[in-house]
């Protein structure tokens, strides 16, 4: 494939999905090497952008020299931390109680506790589609409870030697069978 076949599959792809606003973004492509410049609307929009081109056929690397531009329409300060909240408070998987933001340009500070390390991905991925959003710090830590943990292996496998007195049991209790029967 051509370096022009292969920048105008990525840009095909790229006008293809619906979370990119891709009007704004350029390929380059030398031998087989993708290069994405340009500006899209979020941080969420620019990893988008990346996986897609390196989905296309015959690309085996992405550049990505993409900026998150800070629009007008993007919400100010103030209504981007309502945003946030807002969104970690619609998420059943996080406990929007034990989770609070920080916004500063666009940036998200998530801090807090949380029992699961799923409700702290859960709460990043909230975030990072919140529009405005240029990207997330996730200082969220997972507490360690004694609920959480399991019994110790060794405590759940039974010994060797028990094995083998389970199995000479069971060898008796069919000789036992055999000479009755």
């Amino acid at each position: 494939m051509s370096d022009q076949a292969l920048e105008q599959a990525v840009l095909n792809a790229l006008h293809l999905e619906p979370r990119i606003n891709a009007t704004r973004i350029f390929v380059r492509a030398r031998e087989r090497r993708v290069t994405l410049c340009g500006e899209v609307d979020s941080h969420t929009q620019k990893l988008a952008a990346r996986y897609k081109a390196e989905c296309v056929l015959g690309v085996e690397n992405v550049v990505d020299e993409l900026e998150v531009s800070a629009n007008e329409a993007e919400p100010v300060a103030g209504d981007l931390a309502k945003e946030v909240l807002n969104a970690l408070y619609w998420d059943a998987a996080v406990p929007s109680n034990r989770v609070t933001a920080k916004c500063e340009k666009g940036w998200v500070t998530l801090t807090g506790e949380v029992d699961r390390p799923y409700q702290k991905s859960s709460a990043e991925a909230d975030v990072r589609r919140t529009r405005g959003v240029v990207g997330v710090t996730n200082a969220i830590t997972v507490a360690s409870s004694a609920k959480a943990e399991t019994a110790p292996r060794e405590a759940t496998i039974p010994p060797a030697a028990s094995i083998a007195a389970i199995a000479e049991e069971r060898q008796q209790a069919a000789r036992l069978r055999a000479n009755a029967g």
